[in-house]
């Protein structure tokens, strides 16, 4: 899958070597992992050698969720050759840095922010560690810009 964010940010879940070659095809330059290599699900960076598509790891675990693997992240987005292609098994981390990612550099409010998340076809759950952390990150965000 591949959801396209921004013209340099595109989100989904993509594992299978035809599928990072559609993704190679399609314009991009760079791939982020965000699996720590514990998980079930971690793509294989072997499958990318033959690939044009240049490899970035960011860990970030689904129950932890912090401020650290978000800079480590924007760190990264802003380093790598664009178009970028951000994965994990859901969607859901991806879509998560991804979309707090752009929300610092546009100064969203808390409601564009999960606005966008809608509009990119994804949900949290209310209360679930994602949703928690947006919503404390964005009002963060907010408090750091007023």
């Amino acid at each position: 899958m591949l959801y396209k964010i921004t013209e340099d940010l595109a989100i989904g879940n993509a594992a299978e070597a035809e599928e990072l070659e559609q993704i190679a095809n399609q314009g991009y330059h760079s791939f982020i992992d965000l699996c720590p290599s514990q998980e079930e699900g971690k793509l294989n960076p072997d499958l990318l050698k033959n690939s044009s598509l240049k490899y970035y790891s960011v860990p970030v675990e689904r129950n932890n969720i912090n401020q650290n693997t978000l800079e480590r992240f924007m760190q990264t987005i802003e380093l790598a050759p664009k178009p970028i292609y951000t994965r994990c098994v859901s969607g859901t981390r991806a879509s998560l840095m991804t979309l707090l990612t752009l929300a610092t550099q546009k100064n969203w409010t808390e409601e564009q922010f999960f606005e966008r998340l809608a509009l990119s076809g994804f949900n949290y759950a209310p209360d679930s560690l994602p949703d928690r952390f947006a919503r404390h990150y964005l009002k963060t965000l907010k408090t750091n810009h007023s």
